[in-house]
């Protein structure tokens, strides 16, 4: 997968070398900057030369129909998300483009298994099609981990599971470049048939990894497989041993897990052509309001690193990793994906400013993007697949009088793992536990996809809910509906908000009156513009800090409380799951 000169016919190669040894002229040439080079890590004066959508030459002066000066502009390659769900944003892939082309991403590696928990086989043939014939180019990496864990642990219950028959269709599909995050790496480590089959079925394309906390021998074992990434550390001795291993490192910031300020200290001018920076669960407020790949680099530049070797990371890196071999650099036959940069006050240290971005040689314009359709998804039965539930589901019951042991579900801030807490108990005579003294709230999780009627209510600390709930649609990987709330009624109101609008997300504000965003598309997308998302979105926040909530995203929060693959305790709706063990536990246990 990449930059194939075959694939351009004899009279094209012909057309750009003459347009390259200035026979003929070319589109645009740049002038008076400062270009990337990222095979040396240098920035370099320079002229940029551009022909259909091709950089023809650097270093030379040339004729073209337009010439640009750049008034001393730094000139680097366009940013590549190594590792996104689209569906996090909570946007189409068209939508999507609209809010991370101008903030200089031009290149997304997009693992669309949200969707494809949700509707399977045709969610991800929906994704191929839906990024099609964008100005943002859209690689796809196909879903190892649908569901997260294997149906027959009982887990957890997802709107679809595909094999690794399944999923060998897509492997040869254009823009498909390999096996997405796998998930499931104790079967990996335990040799599980289905799991090898899947990683030999994609044997020739990268495969990404996905193993928070893995190391030793074990760490080993994993890599041998040639899962080539991880996007999962949360230290910076994680992530070095990763690297050393051979599994390349991506730097996640996402809304809810915050790794870059730990490991973008991790760049240096050696290692940066072997990480990638990535968004991975990014909402459109946070791009709206702090960026893109564009706020990683930033906040290296203000801890006193390199730009150098911060973009080259950006984007020589992440394509390096992925072998997408026409992008990443600023030489004579790669894509001419660029930006004109400088510093903030000229001072990297205080960040960077984007002056222009320019795709394929043309300048990106915000308002043509804003007219590019997005595909519909079909809708052949409804995204909320339930009934209506009464306060009476949330009723949190064990043994009569016993004292014990809470299991609760301690929320970390800007991370999704969570702490395993265990609270001394006794519960009250009639055995009805209600958590509000003991500063807990309840949470919840309901199927939602085939009316099979499962739920689970186990504790949950960190929410600090004084009144009120807070529902979604959009549940990690699984995408039932969870719901965190003060009261029963709120929790009940909140669950039959997100049923009457089929999917979205809901808070119940102290007055007990529903505030809702739609999420139409699956119950995890919406086709509305960037701006109406985020403005939508703050408002939510602001309901949600009026119930108490300390949580800078307490909606991505709460969905990460059901991905029964990251520790150490997480709620399905089939049990609430120990997750280092790998086994349903009781909310209550008795020693």
């Amino acid at each position: 997968m990449g930059f194939d000169r075959e694939l351009f016919s004899h009279p094209q190669m012909k057309k750009f070398i003459n347009q390259s040894r200035g026979f003929a002229p070319s589109e645009k040439t740049f002038r008076n900057i400062r270009i990337l080079d990222v095979f040396s890590g240098r920035f370099v004066p320079s002229s940029l030369t551009v022909a259909d959508g091709y950089i023809v030459g650097i270093h030379e002066d040339y004729e073209a129909d337009c010439v640009i000066d750049g008034l001393g502009a730094y000139v680097v390659p366009g940013f590549i998300d190594a590792h996104v769900h689209i569906e996090s944003s909570m946007m189409t892939p068209a939508r999507f483009q609209e809010a991370v082309l101008p903030l200089g991403t031009t290149s997304v590696i997009w693992d669309p298994h949200e969707i494809a928990n949700v509707r399977g086989m045709a969610g991800i043939q929906w994704a191929l099609q839906a990024s099609e014939d964008l100005e943002l180019d859209v690689f796809v990496m196909v879903p190892s981990c649908v569901p997260s864990t294997p149906p027959e642990w009982g887990l957890e219950t997802s709107g679809a599971h595909l094999t690794a028959k399944d999923i060998e269709e897509f492997k040869d599909q254009k823009r498909v470049i390999g096996l997405a995050e796998m998930m499931n790496f104790p079967g990996v480590l335990q040799g599980d048939e289905e799991v090898l089959a899947k990683l030999s079925s994609y044997h020739s394309l990268k495969k990404d990894g996905h193993c928070p906390g893995l190391s030793g021998k074990d760490l080993n074992a994993y890599a041998f497989t040639g899962i080539h990434s991880c996007h999962e550390s949360t230290s910076l001795d994680e992530a070095k041993e990763k690297l050393q291993k051979g599994i390349h490192v991506l730097i996640r910031e996402g809304s809810c897990a915050k790794n870059a300020s730990t490991l973008v200290g991790l760049v240096d001018p050696y290692t940066s052509s072997e990480l990638g920076l990535c968004s991975d669960d990014r909402n459109p407020f946070d791009i709206a309001h702090e960026g893109h790949i564009n706020f990683i680099i930033e906040l290296g530049l203000k801890k006193g690193l390199a730009p150098e070797a911060l973009f080259r990371a950006a984007s020589y890196g992440a394509a390096k990793l992925y072998q997408l071999n026409d992008r990443g650099a600023l030489a004579p036959g790669y894509l001419a994906d660029f930006l004109l940069v400088e510093p903030k006050d000229q001072d990297w240290q205080k960040g960077f400013a984007i002056r222009e971005v320019y795709k394929k040689g043309q300048l990106v314009e915000p308002h043509r993007l804003a007219e590019q359709k997005s595909l519909p998804l079909s809708s052949e039965r409804p995204n909320l697949n339930l009934k209506p539930v009464r306060k009476e589901h949330f009723k949190l019951e064990g043994p009569k009088g016993e004292t014990g042991v809470a299991h609760v579900i301690g929320v970390i801030p800007n991370q999704i793992i969570t702490e395993h807490l265990k609270h001394p108990l006794t519960l009250p005579q009639d055995g009805v536990f209600e958590p509000e003294q003991e500063g807990f709230n309840k949470i919840a999780v309901f199927e939602r996809h085939r009316g099979l009627g499962y739920h689970q209510v186990a504790l949950v600390k960190g929410f600090d809910l004084k009144a009120g709930a807070i529902a979604s649609s959009v549940n990690h990987d699984s995408h039932n509906i969870i719901v965190v709330g003060h009261n029963d009624e709120a929790m009940a109101l909140a669950v039959n908000a997100l049923i009457d609008m089929d999917g979205g997300i809901c808070v119940i504000s102290q007055a007990q009156k529903p505030k809702c965003l739609a999420l139409p598309l699956g119950g995890l997308m919406t086709d509305a513009a960037p701006q109406v998302i985020s403005e939508e979105l703050s408002h939510l926040k602001e309901e949600a800090y009026a119930l108490g909530c300390p949580l800078h995203e307490p909606f991505l929060h709460l969905s990460f409380l059901a991905l029964p693959v990251i520790g150490d305790l997480k709620i399905t709706d089939r049990g609430l799951v120990d997750v280092l063990q790998f086994k349903k536990i009781p909310w209550f246990s008795v020693p």
